[in-house]
């Protein structure tokens, strides 16, 4: 198709107006929902001034060459965001994280003693190769890993990875002998590895098997099963509070047994899906 077709603004258009909806949602207060923890003092502090500070990853969406979008927040973040702001009756605030209160995966507070609570994303990682060149790289594959020392695969110059900010840490994957090379976004990561930026591409087995149902992957296929960050990147307070990371604990886990984070990770393949297919239309990740 021709790259100055309507079709990747109209694509664009769909994943903006969902953003906007969320968007909306996430910056107004609602009830708090019922939590046996009570808040230490950094998110108490949030409470009494109505307004939860946070640093999130965000990225521009892909779009034509000649117009570029603003960034807009990841929209797992974005779920997770509205969740805690419901959770403590307040407001979100999207920050940098000089004035964050906690910031997100992918997002590193500059505090000189942060806390870092449980990792929220989808478990797991899955790599992908081109067919033609998967032969090269069998002893990367997470099958054979044990079969070698991690001396062994880190004193190895092993294949270059793609990989989405906040997906995976870049020394769980060094630690693997594979090179990481950390995109602003899972999009930005795909677009890199399109463009032959990378040997392999690294993200969830959720992403990885919605893009290889699309015909323009059919070149494509996993190397070796999918496996698990050894160091998830999770939350991060501003500062040393055990009592507002054992309430963002069972936040989490509230979260989880709500259904809502289910939804929220399906939300996020849908839209990478959707952002993939805005790239076989032309579209580039600016």
């Amino acid at each position: 198709m021709n790259k100055f077709s309507p079709v990747p603004t109209a694509r664009a258009a769909v994943i903006a107006s969902i953003a906007a909806a969320v968007a909306l949602a996430l910056f107004w207060p609602s009830l708090p929902a019922y939590s046996s923890a009570s808040p230490g003092p950094v998110l108490a502090q949030a409470q009494q001034q109505g307004v939860l500070k946070l640093a999130l990853r965000s990225y521009s969406r892909p779009s034509l060459p000649s117009d570029p979008l603003p960034p807009e927040p990841d929209v797992l973040d974005q779920a997770l965001a509205q969740w805690l702001g419901r959770q403590l009756g307040v407001r979100v605030e999207l920050t940098n994280v000089q004035q964050a209160d906690i910031a997100l995966q992918g997002i590193h507070l500059e505090n000189a003693a942060p806390q870092t609570v449980s990792a929220y994303a989808e478990p797991g990682l899955q790599l992908v190769s081109l067919k033609q060149q998967a032969a090269r790289w069998p002893s990367y594959a997470p099958s054979y890993w044990q079969l070698l020392e991690p001396k062994t695969r880190q004193a190895t110059t092993g294949p270059s990875v793609c990989v989405g900010s906040g997906v995976a840490s870049a020394k769980s994957l060094q630690a693997r002998g594979l090179q990481p090379r950390i995109a602003p976004s899972s999009i930005h990561a795909i677009s890199d590895f399109l463009a032959g930026r990378c040997d392999l591409l690294a993200d969830t087995p959720a992403v990885i098997d919605r893009l290889l149902t699309q015909d323009s992957w059919r070149f494509y296929a996993r190397l070796g099963h999918g496996f698990a960050s050894d160091d998830p990147e999770g939350i991060t307070l501003r500062s040393k509070d055990e009592q507002s990371a054992q309430w963002l604990q069972q936040s989490l886990q509230q979260w989880q047994a709500s259904g809502q984070q289910q939804k929220a990770f399906n939300n996020r393949v849908s839209t990478i899906a959707l952002e993939a297919s805005l790239l076989e239309d032309g579209a580039i990740c600016h």
